[in-house]
């Protein structure tokens, strides 16, 4: 899965590389539904032409508390590939991407620390408010590979990973502020 999410940025490299990238191309965005669960967030769009945008979103957990038992902690980058049917970042849009994270979970006395590499689909629907602020709803599912050292509380951590799993997940859920460039 690491290879993939490299030959993604890759690809998405060269794809910039070839686009003029201008004011009018670039938005700063944040997840209202991140914040909600106390984790802060930043993405970045950039249309690449006249039908496709690369949306870059990084997320981090970094506080540690205890709720119902449980604590958790982690961080993660999702890149998505957009496909939209009217014009980059205005009304409806479907999306590929990307989710590569850690995380540090304590759920009653178990621990969990890993990896988590997945890809899913994403539709997504954009309000335009103004000329420099949208409103972006989206939903997506995808499959992960969740990968960890899992252990008791009572017991040392092992050497190498020992929990290996495949999940559906949801990959994207946000409601998203837009600030757009022009």
């Amino acid at each position: 899965m690491k290879k993939v999410l490299f030959r993604f940025l890759l690809l998405a490299g060269i794809f910039l590389n070839f686009q003029q990238i201008d004011a009018q191309r670039v938005a700063l965005k944040s997840n209202l539904i991140d914040w909600a669960t106390l984790s802060p967030n930043l993405a970045v769009e950039m249309r690449l032409n006249q039908k496709l945008s690369l949306d870059i979103s990084a997320t981090t957990h970094p506080f540690s508390f205890t709720i119902a038992d449980m604590k958790a902690t982690h961080v993660r980058l999702q890149p998505e590939l957009r496909y939209w049917f009217n014009r980059p970042m205005a009304r409806h849009f479907v999306g590929v991407g990307l989710l590569g994270g850690l995380y540090n979970v304590k759920f009653n006395k178990n621990f969990y620390e890993g990896d988590i590499f997945g890809v899913g689909v994403s539709y997504g629907y954009v309000f335009v408010l103004s000329r420099h602020w949208n409103l972006e709803t989206t939903l997506g599912v995808g499959v992960a590979r969740l990968r960890a050292f899992k252990y008791r509380e009572d017991e040392q951590k092992p050497d190498t990973p020992n929990w290996y799993r495949w999940s559906p997940i949801p990959i994207r859920l946000g409601v998203t502020f837009s600030y757009i460039f022009k």
